[in-house]
């Protein structure tokens, strides 16, 4: 349906600047509203499955849409409430850094449009931070505005980080490419409203919703642009400098972090309904499972770039398991999803002293609590291959960042996981290990 619904809009030409003189300011910007809705949309969806889009951005000059509610335009043949128009054009200016508004309202029309279109086309712009903060009432038109220019930071994400020319470029270039997106991304998230401010409690209820969705789509954002660091770099690439290693690592840290942070915006409590209405519940099994994934990763490298939260990651990712579990009773995305998570946590929780809750192992019926108290509160494990939890995490805790193997968290899961250190380290006796998964 995004496929034939993008195709349709640009057949009507809907992905560019309206120049006719007599369509009214109001049907214009309904128009663009409609494009980015489309196109954010598909967005998202190419996300998710991971295919590139089926329109190429630079062919789009439609400017973005006003951040005013529908109600403050005119829908009749009286040009736009000139006031909020002004009140948007001034929100920007060079010296404050940000683009040219004047050139995304309807009613800036002159004989340069033509030429300007491609050069104004929020496509090609630099910055992302189109609003000064808390200069606009917030507003379900703003909101629309944050989403859509996300939307683009995140085509902007996958053209230059998930292509497949993006093999041959050097691993220097790939970091600095990332390092730009994160500025984009920081710009973005300093250009927030205090009301969508995500990252604190707010007593305004009101738009309690939009700043769900928001921090879902950030954290996401996040994790897609530093997912590349979140491995082993010592084995793929043996002899970086200092400077490649430190921002591999405060990458691969921001990547589980945000993962972490996406997960924490929802309650610890499960209620469905509650959470289907203040999120965006049909791609809510993609970010869980989007940050489950940076979660189980970096606990099966035994977190070993951040190894002082081992605690609080595996608390998460059980947390995460619970919601998908919660949700697999009435959502067959959401099932798989649990299955698969539940399962490769299991498998990786030794190499924290960890073991997961057999409570998330077992499907639940429709309507069944779980119990969200115990598994915030994780057990370690209680074999006699392992230390007791106090000495246990004593020593886990000394760990370096740098360490990629701990002798007391050796599971059948390094099997798959032998990097050169691990290969030729003194192993623990077989049977140990043996005695425990079999």
């Amino acid at each position: 349906m995004s496929g034939i619904a993008i195709r349709q809009a640009l057949t009507l030409g809907l992905h560019l600047r309206n120049e006719d003189p007599n369509l009214v300011d109001f049907a214009k910007e309904i128009r663009y509203r409609v494009w980015w809705a489309v196109a954010s949309t598909e967005r998202t969806l190419s996300v998710m499955v991971g295919r590139p889009t089926c329109f190429v951005g630079t062919d789009c000059s439609a400017p973005l849409p006003l951040p005013l509610e529908e109600e403050m335009l005119i829908s009749t043949n009286q040009p736009c409430d000139t006031a909020s128009v002004r009140q948007v054009q001034g929100l920007s200016s060079e010296e404050d850094g940000f683009p040219d508004m004047s050139a995304s309202t309807p009613s800036s029309v002159s004989s340069k449009a033509n030429a300007r279109s491609v050069r104004d086309s929020p496509i090609s712009r630099s910055s992302y931070n189109l609003l000064g903060k808390n200069k606009v009432s917030p507003s379900n038109g703003l909101f629309f505005v944050y989403i859509t220019t996300l939307k683009l930071l995140d085509d902007e994400i996958l053209k230059q980080l998930y292509r497949p020319v993006i093999v041959k470029k050097s691993w220097a270039n790939v970091q600095d490419i990332m390092l730009g997106l994160q500025e984009k991304i920081d710009s973005w998230r300093s250009g927030l409203h205090a009301v969508f401010d995500f990252t604190r409690s707010q007593p305004d209820q009101s738009f309690r919703r939009q700043r769900m969705c928001l921090g879902l789509m950030y954290y996401s954002t996040v994790i897609i642009t530093k997912r590349p660091c979140l491995c082993k770099m010592d084995e793929k690439i043996p002899n970086e400098t200092k400077r490649a290693k430190d921002i591999d690592q405060a990458s691969a840290t921001e990547c589980v972090f945000a993962a972490q942070s996406l997960v924490n915006l929802l309650p610890d409590e499960i209620n469905l309904p509650r959470m289907y209405h203040i999120s965006p519940w049909w791609n809510m099994v993609h970010h869980l499972m989007q940050a489950v994934t940076a979660l189980l990763l970096e606990i099966s490298f035994s977190a070993i770039h951040c190894p002082d939260s081992a605690h609080f990651l595996f608390i998460a990712a059980q947390k995460a398991v619970a919601w998908l579990q919660s949700m697999a009773a009435n959502d067959l995305a959401a099932a798989r999803a649990w299955r698969l998570s539940s399962d490769m946590l299991r498998k990786v929780a030794p190499k924290v002293g960890r073991r997961i809750d057999e409570r998330l192992t077992r499907p639940i019926q429709a309507g069944e609590d779980v119990p969200m108290h115990d598994l915030l509160m994780p057990q370690s494990l209680a074999s006699s291959a392992y230390l007791s939890m106090t000495s246990h995490e004593a020593d886990y805790n000394s760990m370096q960042p740098q360490t990629s193997w701990e002798p007391l968290m050796f599971t059948s899961y390094d099997n798959y996981l032998m990097s050169n250190d691990l290969a030729n380290a003194q192993l623990p006796p077989q049977q140990h290990h043996q005695q425990h998964w079999n």
